[in-house]
């Protein structure tokens, strides 16, 4: 089961009632759902009455052979947007998008991991209108028919993930494997939470990727066989790949959180970036901030005529008084003096 959305899908039905709609077949110029959706899967629809004044727009889940469309909720109706009881006579039933999926701010449906949002990938020749023209390889990927668009994933809940599925299966897509990386020149490649079946261009193959917090707010995907035919995509997540030295001043409102936050870290430079290490040797630091020195190993006292002994780094490992009062040498001077 998967949510799909298509063009030019539309039936005709003569159900009557409140029950799942039964399609009759396509119109002329158009390809039925089960061409279109696919069996089980689920779609927003629209059913209108060609002589009554019933009208019903909906999210639909259609069952195994795509012959009847299961009513699952109801978003807008000539009967106060609740269920149409349909009356005899013949019904336009087709494919939409609602208009409160447009009016809302970027809406993201919940693609579940048994009902993945569905990205239909194809591959043909890349045009101007390619970010990157002129780059790379002269194929580009279509995701659902648009030229390697700029998306955006939703998910941000570890335990209820987004599941975003790149339908690979079409021919164009044989030798040209679709994968995700941290950089459009694939430097790095990501592979957290992402799963595939076949390499691309055979029935049932796919790239699907689980999105949550965790995911990182930038993304490309591209072919791993050739450079730049794809684009990027963004996550709202909790997680910034990107490089901050270029963004400028970067203004924290909360706690600004690293992957270990355990007492005792600090931010060391190693040439290329900043990276946690534990305190370790003669210091520990606390989670306040305190600074806490490591023992010398010498006892805490007050010293007479302190023996000392220093190490090549200046700390007092040892200290012990000597004897009070002048020296023995200075004492047998003076007697040979007198």
């Amino acid at each position: 089961m998967a949510f799909v959305l298509n063009d030019r899908v539309k039936e005709t039905s003569t159900t009557t009632g409140t029950g799942s709609i039964a399609l009759s077949g396509a119109l002329t110029g158009f390809e039925t759902f089960a061409a279109g959706i696919g069996n089980s899967n689920t779609t927003y629809y629209a059913i209108a009455h060609q002589t009554a004044n019933e009208f019903e727009v909906g999210f639909g889940t259609l069952d195994g052979s795509s012959a009847n469309i299961a009513r699952t909720s109801i978003i807008s109706s000539s009967n106060s947007d609740a269920a149409v009881n349909f009356s005899a006579g013949t019904k336009d039933v087709f494919c939409t998008l609602p208009s409160s999926k447009i009016s809302l701010p970027s809406p993201k449906e919940y693609g579940s991991s048994s009902n993945p949002i569905i990205i239909t990938t194809k591959v043909g020749t890349k045009t101007a209108a390619h970010p990157y023209s002129g780059q790379g390889s002269s194929s580009a990927y279509f995701l659902n028919g648009l030229e390697s668009p700029a998306i955006q994933f939703a998910g941000n809940d570890s335990s209820y993930k987004y599941y975003y599925r790149f339908d690979t299966s079409h021919s164009s897509n044989s030798g040209h494997p679709l994968r995700f990386y941290l950089e459009a020149a694939k430097t790095t490649a990501y592979t957290t939470g992402v799963t595939t079946n076949g390499s691309g261009g055979s029935a049932g193959d796919y790239v699907q990727i689980a999105v949550d917090s965790e995911t990182p707010n930038t993304l490309y995907y591209q072919c791993s066989s050739h450079g730049y035919m794809g684009n990027y995509a963004n996550a709202i997540s909790n997680k910034i790949n990107s490089n901050l030295s270029t963004m400028g001043e970067l203004s924290v409102g909360t706690l600004f959180k690293m992957p270990t936050n355990t007492a005792n870290k600090m931010l060391i430079a190693d040439g290329t970036s900043f990276q946690e290490v534990d305190m370790s040797g003669d210091a520990t630091i606390a989670s306040g901030g305190a600074l806490t020195l490591a023992n010398s190993g010498v006892s805490a006292a007050s010293y007479t005529a302190t023996n000392l002994t220093v190490d090549a780094k200046g700390r007092i490992t040892s200290a012990s008084s000597g004897a009070a009062g002048v020296s023995a040498g200075f004492v047998i001077a003076m007697s040979v003096a007198l």
